[in-house]
């Protein structure tokens, strides 16, 4: 069972905006976006300046990156969760109110 303890904090009033988070022990960018027309948020991930996946939709309970087979991807799961238990969808309202992009264990 995988433990989502830590998770990666998403500032909305910066959105769309981009940095750096280390995954794994490797460095990646994320850039956040947010489609204000229907709701929802995606995430961009580069490494090395590379782009590996654009415009992955955050989607409750779903790792990011899921249906991408690259081995250049971060090495644990991200996976967006709504720790309230309330949610039923990510929404700019509850987007790191209730709902945060977890870090998980290790895929190895």
């Amino acid at each position: 069972m995988n433990e989502y303890i830590e998770y990666i904090d998403i500032d909305k009033n910066e959105i769309p905006y981009s940095f750096e988070v280390e995954l794994a022990g490797e460095i990646f960018e994320l850039e956040v976006n947010y489609n204000q027309a229907h709701d929802f948020f995606t995430v961009d991930l580069f490494k090395d300046g590379g782009v590996l996946v654009i415009g992955e939709k955050l989607i409750l309970n779903r790792p990011l990156f899921r249906n991408h087979v690259n081995i250049e991807l971060p090495k644990v799961q991200l996976i967006p969760k709504d720790r309230a238990n309330s949610a039923t969808r990510i929404a700019y309202e509850n987007l790191n109110e209730t709902v945060f992009l977890y870090v998980g264990e290790t895929d190895e």
